[in-house]
């Protein structure tokens, strides 16, 4: 009995998990994001780019 008070005085006691999860550790991650990375990557690779070529281009004139 004294074993079972403890017990459930532990429980209540013990952190809270999140109620909402963006995504499951067993799940892998959301392929949303992932995705999402992928565009933002590209994005940032076309921006750097572009501006390596106006530097070039500016050095030659």
């Amino acid at each position: 009995m004294a074993d079972t008070h403890r017990q459930d005085a532990a429980d209540l006691f013990a952190p809270l998990l999140p109620e909402l999860a963006l995504s499951r550790p067993e799940a892998g991650p959301d392929p949303r994001l992932v995705e999402l990375a992928r565009l933002l990557a590209r994005r940032a690779a076309r921006e750097w780019f572009e501006a390596q070529q106006r530097e070039q281009t500016q050095r030659r004139s």
